[in-house]
């Protein structure tokens, strides 16, 4: 089953997507830039399968993570189904990143062809954030574009987790 009964992807995330998503507009490689000089957040959420989280809310993974200068990394929240934990990490990233402000300035983004950030968009406006942007070329329209990208960290994970 690629979709669930609510409509978000569940597998196969690498793969071509529509050209919307409910609750957020979809920007172009211009009009991000644009926005993030008008203090948009870009908020990356490029998935991790392997990792782990220390006691003091550090991300362990094994893999170095590069990604638009100035975004901010949760890679939890996009998968179609969430865990419990997934979910407060969502809220509390997202509260911690926009001090509260549901109208603050939100760019989701992963790779390009990636339904990861379709999800996140979707279930980051269904929780009332309404200025959400949605940059389907992600990283790679970034880079493609001769723009530096920069080694990010996770948001901390200052609850419980499991596996």
């Amino acid at each position: 089953m690629l979709f669930d009964e609510s409509g978000y992807r569940l597998d196969g995330y690498r793969a071509p997507v529509p050209e919307a998503v409910p609750g957020a507009r979809t920007l172009d490689l211009a009009q991000v830039r644009a926005l993030i000089g008008q203090g948009w957040i870009p908020v990356d959420v490029m998935g991790a399968r392997v990792f782990g989280i220390g006691a003091d809310g550090t991300w362990i993974l094994p893999e170095r993570h590069r990604s638009i200068p100035g975004a901010r990394w949760l890679p939890v929240v996009g998968w179609g189904r969430l865990e419990p934990w997934q979910s407060d990490y969502l809220d509390a990233s997202l509260e911690r990143i926009t001090g509260g402000d549901r109208k603050a300035g939100l760019i989701l983004f992963c790779k390009s062809d990636c339904w990861l950030s379709w999800n996140a968009a979707r279930r980051i406006a269904g929780r009332g954030y309404v200025n959400l942007g949605w940059f389907p070329g992600g990283v790679d329209a970034w880079a493609d574009a001769g723009l530096p990208l920069v080694e990010i960290r996770p948001e901390p994970h200052r609850g419980s987790w499991s596996r």
